[in-house]
């Protein structure tokens, strides 16, 4: 379901390379470990402080079956405060902001 990776231009311009590419990794851990991966994958990024260090924090969540993991991260360049979604099809998977969604649902109404 996540073979091909497609990111929006939002995405792609908003997002570091580095985040994007972990949370892909995210994505491919719980596959390898043989997790059943919901088509919406939710990822919750903030900016965390401790011991004068700066860190990303990531939640990683699904809803069916629920599942959550958090994860720190000290590398990152650039860090944020975003959720970005990644839904998966069968051509691939698709990183979004929430109201990117939202516009395309507009749309097509």
């Amino acid at each position: 379901m996540f073979e091909q990776k497609y990111a929006t231009s939002l995405v792609a311009s908003s997002v570091g390379i580095d985040i994007q590419i972990i949370l892909w990794e995210l994505i491919a851990q719980w596959e390898k470990d043989e997790i059943q991966v919901d088509a919406c994958q939710i990822f919750e990024l903030s900016i965390e402080y401790a011991g004068g260090e700066v860190f990303q924090k990531i939640v990683h969540r699904q809803e069916s079956p629920q599942r959550v993991e958090i994860f720190y991260y000290k590398t990152i360049r650039y860090p944020i405060n975003a959720i970005i979604w990644v839904i998966g099809s069968e051509e691939g998977g698709k990183m979004m902001l929430p109201n990117e969604m939202k516009e395309s649902d507009a749309s097509t109404s």
